[in-house]
């Protein structure tokens, strides 16, 4: 999917990640004191404006929540990682929402700047039942989606990672559900095949595009500014 000014989330199972799937990037999850994720080499990029983050690394400090790191490509593995610092494992509950919602806009916006066209993410937030419930993942990832989708310039691909076809189906029929619940007007194409939604975010007009029924995600694409 290269298609300018869209971005298209999908949802897949992890077990394609390898097999099926090449990301560009991989997002995981990690806490304030970097033990959920495994350790790498960091991209010390200035122009990323994490100047904070690596002086709390080189002091042993906690980290903030709500940001990340990346970490070069290692060994065989053919992607970069974003680590999302939504986690404090001393809280409970050990992520809120609003976390989840400013690491994944930033890291997209950092992937968008960088030039990668697709990125693999973990069910962000949610660890064991100490941290999000899945209707509250929904929403944080939702909210970052729209929010970038309005200052979209080009095309990326985002593709949610699950356990098992159960978890895939409850994930789609939520965000969907929540998808039309923001629709300022919904309508179907010429060809009566897809159903678009139209939504607005910040002055910009997107076209949110899937196939009712369907378990996936669905294409967001920006059209115009709203008069």
């Amino acid at each position: 999917m290269n298609h300018e000014r869209s971005l298209r989330f999908d949802l897949d199972l992890s077990e394609a990640l390898g097999h099926r799937l090449h990301p560009d990037a991989l997002i995981v999850q990690e806490d304030r004191n970097l033990v959920m994720a495994g350790s790498g080499m960091l991209d010390l990029d200035a122009a990323v404006g994490l100047d904070a983050a690596y002086l709390a690394i080189a002091q042993h400090r906690p980290l903030p929540l709500g940001r990340y790191l990346l970490l070069r490509n290692r060994g065989e593995d053919a992607y970069w990682t974003y680590q999302a610092v939504v986690h404090d494992l001393e809280a409970q509950p050990t992520c809120r929402a609003g976390n989840v919602r400013r690491s994944l806009t930033a890291i997209l916006r950092d992937a968008i700047k960088r030039g990668m066209g697709s990125l693999a993410v973990e069910p962000l937030g949610i660890f064991r039942t100490d941290g999000l419930t899945k209707e509250e993942m929904v929403e944080a990832f939702d909210a970052s989606i729209l929010e970038i989708g309005a200052g979209l310039t080009g095309g990326l691909r985002l593709i949610l990672l699950l356990e098992g076809m159960d978890a895939l189906e409850e994930i789609s029929h939520l965000l969907r559900e929540r998808l039309l619940r923001k629709a300022s007007r919904s309508f179907r194409t010429v060809d009566g095949e897809a159903a678009l939604v139209e939504v607005r975010q910040r002055g910009a007009k997107l076209h949110c595009r899937f196939v009712p029924g369907s378990l996936s995600g669905y294409v967001m694409t920006r059209v115009d500014h709203v008069a």
